[in-house]
């Protein structure tokens, strides 16, 4: 068994102990009914989210030194900072929205404004895939952290333009694009990853760190 194997199995076994809501896939071997669109059946089963955020956070600080600051409250926002007492590492913060009974999670690098992963990233029906695979999108993040794997790169901002030029994120072998970056990106993360130069225009910014855990 692997290391991280070995991380995601005690987390489930705090996991196990918080009466978390759980469903199937209900599109198994189907495709999403018209009405599904648009559509939230039980908002409050997303709290299944922040009870596995809270069996992440139990096991960190209790098992690799993690410390956890807040959470602040701004508005219908709760937000903590997650920090790793390794040095080079990237601090986490976790931030959980409410809208009615459904709660939203965001991730991001510290006091970086732009975030790396929002969940659930569509909450109507049409787009339901279970609890498993839900949770396993939000393991998928916290651990590109805990193993160094998370890049983020952020480009200069456009003339006259609200927000970056673009947005690089990566985790594990996974990556996206987001606005006009440049062309290679995958050469970009690798670059990131192994300390080379990864050429990219003035003004962006990098943010990659050492893994969490051993």
């Amino acid at each position: 068994m692997s290391k991280i194997d070995e991380v995601i199995s005690s987390v489930d076994a705090v996991f196990s102990r918080l009466n978390a809501p759980c469903w199937p896939d209900p599109h198994a071997g189907r495709r999403a009914d018209e009405e599904e669109y648009g559509r939230v059946t039980d908002p409050g089963r997303f709290r299944a989210l922040t009870l596995r955020l809270a069996a992440w956070r139990k096991y960190l600080t209790g098992n690799w030194g993690v410390e956890v600051e807040g959470p602040t409250q701004s508005g219908a926002a709760l937000a903590s900072l997650w920090t790793s007492p390794r040095p080079s590492t990237l601090a986490l913060r976790v931030t959980v929205s409410r809208t009615g009974e459904l709660s939203w999670v965001q991730l991001a690098i510290g006091a970086d404004p732009v975030g790396f992963g929002s969940l659930p990233e569509c909450a109507c029906d049409a787009c339901d895939r279970g609890s498993a695979a839900l949770l396993a999108d939000l393991d998928a993040l916290v651990i590109s952290v805990l193993t160094g794997n998370l890049v983020v790169v952020v480009g200069p901002r456009t003339e006259g333009g609200p927000g970056p030029g673009f947005l690089i994120v990566a985790t594990g072998e996974d990556w996206s694009l987001e606005g006009e970056g440049p062309a290679e990106t995958a050469e970009i993360v690798d670059a990131v990853r192994s300390g080379d130069d990864p050429q990219l225009p003035a003004g962006s910014v990098v943010r990659h760190g050492r893994a969490w855990l051993d």
